[in-house]
């Protein structure tokens, strides 16, 4: 019985998790900074994406170095792009860390072949949002040195 309980409990657990990811993934940005991110930092993901969605054969330890090195830039970049902040919001913190989840499921699900395109397209998903609110924080951040005396 306690081994039906903690089971159920993860469950419910990363079921509670993963719907508190995607509610803060919906959020729309007032512009989209993607591609201006994507052309200045050379980002891999979109053309992973794009693989996917024609159906193209998926290299598994190229994609994961892939996902991970443009988490590691996107990551790096959010930390220090506002220096007001100093720290990230709970939703972004959370969001990063359902990555790093998904991330370290990815050698199980492919030695399980389940669900592989699913998790890679997921891991897009949450790079493109991180991509975006980078491009926001950026062109604020640009904008306080710009405009030092003005209230945003």
């Amino acid at each position: 019985m306690p081994f039906i309980v903690l089971v159920f409990s993860t469950a419910l657990f990363f079921f509670y998790l993963q719907a508190i990811c995607e509610k803060a993934l919906r959020r729309e940005f007032s512009h989209p900074y993607l591609q201006d991110i994507i052309k200045a930092i050379q980002l891999e993901f979109p053309r992973l994406r794009a693989g996917l969605a024609e159906s193209a054969s998926m290299e598994y330890s190229e994609t994961r170095l892939a996902l991970k090195c443009d988490f590691m830039a996107l990551e790096y970049l959010l930390k220090s792009s506002d220096r007001a902040r100093r720290h990230l919001s709970r939703p972004e913190k959370l969001l990063m860390l359902y990555f790093r989840f998904l991330l370290f499921s990815m050698p199980l699900r492919h030695a399980l072949k389940l669900h592989e395109r699913e998790s890679v397209l997921k891991l897009t998903t949450l790079l493109q949002y991180f991509a975006n609110l980078t491009g926001e924080r950026l062109s604020v951040s640009s904008l306080h040195s710009a405009l030092p005396g003005y209230q945003f």
